[in-house]
């Protein structure tokens, strides 16, 4: 029965099988790791591209928000009728518009900060800053209110402390968002003190101030003192000494002094003999204005440490991108290695077991076979190969292969010895017929010797026929079997005599035609069996050839000695079959039961044998007549001529072939 696996053939290597597993694996960590590292990189750069972008953006906004403070300062002294503010509300507004532009020209700064929501947000500021002329028209021609100008430039710097707290989110670490978000304080306090400034010159200016305008006064004040008290608890190192020594100049002790008189006794000069003011307008003004710009330098000192904060983190991030990369990639490298020296091991192993499997199979088993065929007593559990290669799965399949080889040397053992029994029945029956053949033939001598009737004599003759026909037959079992006929010649036998004992053994010797023959004489150990070659190849001539036909046998002296020429006029053959057949003739297999199976035929097995036994050759091919025409070459060495002269001319003397 055939097993039949399917998909189980290989047309790759193991070892390429064995490193795509490992190269597949490291590929997809080196894609993962390399996209980590990847990501981890862009990562890191978008710290460093925030910083770069936050930091480019303080500086404009910094002067924005100091021009629209003093512009809006200005704008409400004019509104409240300080005539000589004109001048310098000119220059505060060239100034505003030269910040504004500046901060218009980060817009594609302030969209990457935030790209989902920074339409919106710019689209708000825009429109606060379309409002600024019109404001300024306004102020210009005293045809607007100070509150509405108070709202509008209040509006337009908030968009700065907006834009800040936006930077805060958006920002690519939570300890930086922190940071810039303690810095937003200081830049609200700043603004809160220039509110209450404002408000507090105005009041101050006109000598007047409402009950709800000293509330709104107050919580500005408020605002400004509040954010910067929280800063201080939340400022560290060198921000909180910058921000303690704001705290502690004289222009900040006399700014709490200014707010707190309004506060409590109202924007009064001090007439009447009531208390005034603890400075001038002036002096106020200026006081107001260094501690504004401290804190705004403080907002700006707090944003870069931030900065700075963001700049190391994306360095830190991106050498550990990279370093992780690297190393993913070095592990990746060392994997595949390991798996190609493991592969090669392993492979090495493959090779041994293939090398040890085929000296068995080569060596090994054809030594113990030809011992075998020898006739000696072989122990299969000793002569058994023993391959260990472990006990992993490579070492489990060169233990089957140990059984495998004890079942094949078995098998062959047995095999052998089932071939030699069959070897010795035949020549036990062949020895036995040839027996009672030999004593038959010598009977039948006795009789035709004895016998005087034409008739019974031809009966005889007949019977004499066949009972040479039984001696080769029992020949050819002796000859299958290994073994030499017991017919023997001791001296050299003419050609001819050899053609005519052939003939004499021929089932239709009738049909036989003998033509010119060489006087050479076959040298006497060759004679048996150059008769019994020829008696075969005669029976398969008139056996395949019509039986009103003639089988013509000739010979002719060749320069490698004597060729004798069989032709008969039969069917013939078929290219195929007379390639086959001269293929056997040329080189004969071992004997077995296998060997004859479907069209081999015996008498050619059998010339084969005794062909290859004397060096003789025997080549068929197509004959004139589309039958078969057989030549059989026998060698100088075993032919000898005679008489030269009667070789050429082709008389022959008439000599039976017997022994």
């Amino acid at each position: 029965m055939t097993i039949r696996r399917t998909g189980v053939r290989g047309r790759v290597s193991v070892r390429i099988r064995l490193l795509s597993m490992v190269l597949i694996s490291s590929i997809m960590l080196l894609v993962v790791g390399g996209g980590g590292a990847v990501y981890l990189v862009n990562s890191a750069r978008d710290s460093t591209d925030w910083a770069e972008l936050a930091s480019s953006t303080t500086a404009p906004a910094i002067l924005m928000v100091s021009a629209f403070q003093e512009e809006r300062r200005l704008s409400l002294l004019r509104l409240a009728g300080d005539v000589s503010s004109a001048p310098a509300l000119g220059t505060a507004k060239q100034r505003s518009d030269e910040a504004l532009a500046a901060v218009m020209a980060k817009g594609d700064a302030a969209r990457a900060l935030n790209p989902d929501g920074s339409r919106e947000d710019i689209e708000g500021y825009n429109k606060l800053f379309s409002m600024v002329p019109t404001v300024r028209t306004g102020v210009e021609f005293l045809r607007i209110t100070p509150d509405e100008v108070f709202a509008v430039y209040t509006g337009v710097i908030g968009t700065i402390i907006a834009a800040s707290m936006l930077a805060a989110r958006v920002a690519p670490e939570a300890k930086v968002g922190i940071e810039l978000g303690y810095a937003v304080e200081e830049l609200r306090a700043a603004e809160a003190l220039s509110q209450a400034d404002t408000l507090g010159s105005v009041a101050v200016t006109t000598g007047e101030m409402s009950a709800a305008q000293l509330v709104d006064f107050g919580r500005r004040v408020g605002e400004f003192r509040g954010e910067a008290a929280y800063s201080a608890t939340v400022l560290k190192g060198r921000r909180l000494t910058q921000l303690s020594e704001i705290t502690a100049s004289p222009q900040w002790q006399q700014v709490i002094a200014m707010q707190d008189a309004i506060l409590l006794r109202g924007p009064t000069s001090g007439s009447d003999g009531e208390v005034g003011l603890p400075i001038g307008l002036a002096a106020w003004q200026d006081a107001s204005k260094y501690v504004g710009l401290a804190l705004q330098k403080l907002w700006e000192d707090q944003s870069g440490d931030a900065h700075a904060i963001a700049r190391h983190q994306g360095e830190r991030d991106t050498g550990s991108a990279l370093l992780g990369g690297a190393l993913i990639a070095l592990a990746a490298v060392a994997a595949f290695l390991v798996a190609l020296v493991m592969a090669n091991r392993f492979i090495a192993r493959m090779h041994r077991l293939r090398h040890d499997t085929l000296e068995l199979a080569d060596e090994r088993l054809p030594e113990v076979m030809r011992r075998v065929a020898a006739g000696e007593t072989v122990d299969t559990a000793a002569e058994a190969s023993h391959l260990d290669f472990g006990t992993d799965e490579l070492g489990q399949v060169a233990a089957a292969f140990n059984r495998a080889h004890v079942a094949a040397m078995s098998a062959a053992v047995a095999e052998a010895q089932t071939k030699a029994g069959i070897s010795t029945v035949f020549l036990d029956i062949a020895h036995r017929s040839q027996v009672v053949v030999h004593r038959q033939l010598a009977l039948l001598d006795r009789a035709e010797r004895d016998e005087s009737n034409a008739d019974q004599l031809d009966l005889l003759f007949q019977l004499d026929h066949l009972a040479t026909r039984a001696r080769r037959n029992a020949e050819n079992l002796i000859i299958l079997g290994g073994e030499q006929p017991g017919r023997r010649w001791r001296k050299p036998v003419p050609l001819l005599e050899l053609v005519r004992g052939a003939i004499a053994e021929s089932l239709d010797y009738t049909r036989i035609a003998a033509k010119q023959m060489p006087d050479v004489r076959v040298s006497g150990h060759a004679v048996a069996d150059v008769i019994h070659l020829l008696a075969e190849l005669m029976d398969n001539a008139t056996a395949f050839s019509p039986p009103e036909t003639q089988v013509v046998v000739s010979g002719i002296v060749v320069g490698r000695g004597v060729a004798v020429e069989i032709v008969d006029q039969g069917l013939g053959m078929t290219e195929t079959d007379v390639a086959e057949r001269n293929a056997m003739l040329a080189d004969p297999p071992a004997f077995s039961v296998g060997t004859l199976a479907g069209t081999s035929r015996l008498g050619l097995f059998v010339v084969a044998t005794l062909a290859g036994r004397h060096g003789i050759s025997v080549r068929l091919s197509e004959s004139v007549y589309g039958g078969v025409r057989v030549v059989v070459l026998i060698p100088s060495a075993l032919a000898e001529a005679s008489d030269p002269e009667s070789a050429i001319s082709g008389q022959f003397p008439a000599v039976s072939p017997r022994p």
